[in-house]
């Protein structure tokens, strides 16, 4: 049994959204809160105001005029029995197992509305900057607290589990089988969803040398409509460990182990990754929701049902076929050697049917079970243990793994421009306009093509290249960019550990390459004002500095001077690839039952992008650096 009871107390707002408001916040138009003067009966909050009716947002204000309390509560139980079953045969053995979670969780908020102030027109004199004259902006601020009500939410699932195992050895044979029943019911809303399954394995080898396994199960899902719930499932795996065999005797004081494996099966999912709902054999039917009017003077109004969302016909498991073909290594008694190449391809998708015409007059798009999708990589796995005489030895271990996709079928509507479609692409990939560097005259605008992405090309701003040839820049001119996107296709780490007598050191590293970051979200000034980030201000394209490479194109005070230069594109595509130094820990043993260390996390990271963290997007609260003293005592 297991319980955990959390209360979490804080501001309303989480860490990132301080954070963001405090990036975005300009530190030019007002401070955080004005110094106390006395007479004072609340705090007076800085700001200024936006439009004519808002003022801007103040990250400490936000902060310290709001709280929330959340209590979460969960119980975690788990009853199993275990009966072995010698009398009827030798090996077999039963089981029983159940398993009850259920989480529960509260919580309130607590405000109260900040009172703002801004320092008068005319009298801040820059001479004598400590004196000045403020005035509240409009009617903000109360003196009373405004309490929200409780909300609640929570969920339950029940487990259960009925496992029948039989393993046993005749001479050389091994031979082993296990049958397994499953019933899993998860409640969140009023109707539970559940699922069933039953679910087999069978094993067998000889003299640990000739290995086969199979493995099958006949799952059930309620999202499906009767006569489609269930779906069988088998996969089958063959293994030889070669280093067994008679003739591999010379080699073993060098390749200890040697085993070759391969494996090939068929798995289902009733996930659909979607938000299209849990029954996907029902209608989605807003009653009422079409509305008309009739009778004199248009007086009388009358509703009809309307399909929101329709079923899936059809519809059925997403199935993926998996293959894996590996090889198992120990070389020198010390150095462990793992390779594995995997190939997965899925099928049976659900995704929204792009290609519905519009005028066949559904109320809505129909989806299907039709999208398809390729994956396939390598991954390889060592570890290497050395001890080079009493004192010291040397552990050393890295992994490393390539993985790729790509979209065998994606249902798209019908375009003339191939580089629109998704079909044959990865599906980590980067999409926007192809940018041929900063407009550098206004004659490269007059002769050049038009661009309609919402603000009038000027000098200085982004050069768009025109794929389709049409003479404009619009949005049948993005394409795929980049067949790298966000999920980098390599990620990799290693580390060492080195013990000397009484002392030990180890660090880790980790990273990921082939990888783009898109810049988004960074562009200054606008309706918000947002902040600057230090790169625009050291490096943006201006009358005294028309830099044609400048790393920012033409600045603008508001979003509609700059819409062009905002979209996606190579301008704003990044090198994403990163090595973190993860981990650092230093020990020293004394006497026989204690031990104190040191440890470091995420200590550096080297990365071709230095605005921010790359493995993070910009807004989200930086990884921290920690270090840790301590001290180990064993009885």
């Amino acid at each position: 049994m297991n319980a955990q009871i959390r209360n979490n107390r804080g501001p309303k707002n989480s860490v990132d959204e301080l954070f963001k408001m405090t990036l975005e916040a300009n530190p030019i138009n007002f401070p955080a809160v004005y110094p106390r003067e006395e007479g004072d009966s609340h705090v007076k909050y800085g700001n200024s105001i936006l439009t004519a009716n808002y003022v801007r947002r103040n990250p400490y204000a936000y902060m310290a005029t709001t709280f929330k309390q959340e209590d979460s509560n969960m119980i975690h139980t788990t009853l199993k029995i275990n009966q072995k079953l010698d009398f009827i045969t030798k090996g077999l053995n039963v089981n029983a197992l159940i398993n009850f979670k259920n989480w529960s969780s509260t919580y309130y908020t607590r405000t109260i509305d900040p009172y703002y102030y801004r320092v008068k027109e005319g009298s801040y004199d820059p001479k004598n900057p400590t004196t000045y004259e403020l005035e509240r902006l409009g009617t903000s601020g109360t003196d009373y607290i405004n309490e929200s009500g409780t909300t609640r939410s929570g969920d339950r699932t029940i487990f259960m589990q009925f496992q029948l195992n039989y393993a046993r050895q005749f001479g050389k044979h091994n031979v082993g089988g296990m049958l397994m029943y499953m019933q899993r019911d998860f409640k969140r809303d009023v109707l539970p969803n559940r699922n069933q399954g039953f679910s087999g394995r069978f094993t067998y080898d000889f003299d640990h040398r000739y290995l086969v396994e199979f493995n099958f199960g006949y799952n059930g899902t309620e999202r499906l409509a009767k006569g489609d719930r269930f779906e069988f499932f088998p996969a089958a795996s063959l293994g030889w460990v070669v280093s067994n065999e008679p003739f591999f005797e010379p080699l073993r004081n060098k390749i200890d182990n040697l085993k070759l494996r391969a494996s090939y099966g068929l798995v289902g999912s009733d996930e659909t990754g979607t938000d299209w709902g849990h029954f996907l054999y029902l209608d989605d039917v807003d009653l009422g929701s079409i509305k008309y009017s009739t009778g004199y003077d248009w007086q009388s109004t009358f509703g009809g049902p309307n399909i929101s969302k329709y079923h899936v016909i059809n519809a059925c498991w997403e199935k993926s076929r998996k293959l894996d073909i590996g090889l198992d290594m120990t070389l020198f008694r010390n150095w462990n050697i793992i390779v594995d190449y995997f190939y997965e391809r899925r099928s049976n998708i659900l995704m929204e049917r792009k290609t519905w015409p519009t005028l066949i007059g559904y109320s809505s798009t129909p989806w299907s079970n039709v999208g398809k999708v390729d994956n396939w990589g390598w991954e390889f796995s060592s570890n290497y243990h050395h001890a080079i005489n009493n004192d010291l030895s040397v552990d050393i271990r890295g992994n490393f793994m390539y993985v790729e996709n790509k979209y065998v079928y994606k249902d798209e509507p019908y375009t003339p421009y191939p580089w629109k479609m998704e079909t044959g692409r990865p599906l980590s990939s980067t999409w926007g306009y192809v940018a041929e560097g900063l407009y550098t005259s206004e004659d490269e605008i007059k002769y050049g093509p038009s661009v309609d992405l919402g603000s009038v090309a000027e000098v200085g701003d982004i050069k768009y290249k025109d794929l389709n040839g049409d003479g404009a820049i619009t949005a049948d001119d993005q394409g795929m960019i980049s067949e790298y996107g966000k999920q980098p296709r390599i990620q990799y780490g290693f580390g060492v550990n080195v013990t000397y007598k009484k002392f030990d050191f180890g660090v880790f590293f980790n990273g990921s390459a082939m990888r783009k970051i898109m810049l988004s979200g960074i562009h200054p000034f606008g309706e918000q004002d947002c902040n600057i980030f230090q790169f625009v201000a050291d490096d943006y394209w201006s009358e005294a500095n028309p830099n044609p490479n400048a790393a920012y194109p033409r600045l603008g005070l508001a979003k509609s001077n700059t819409d062009n230069n905002v979209v996606a594109s190579t301008f704003w595509m990044r090198n994403g690839n990163f090595l973190r130094f993860k981990t650092l820990e230093i020990g020293y043993r004394f006497c026989k039952y204690g031990r104190i260390y040191i440890t470091g996390d995420n200590l550096a990271v080297f990365s071709p992008f230095k605005e921010w963290d790359p493995e993070l997007e910009w807004y989200k609260y930086p990884l921290q650096r920690t270090f840790n003293i301590g001290i180990q005592l064993n009885f």
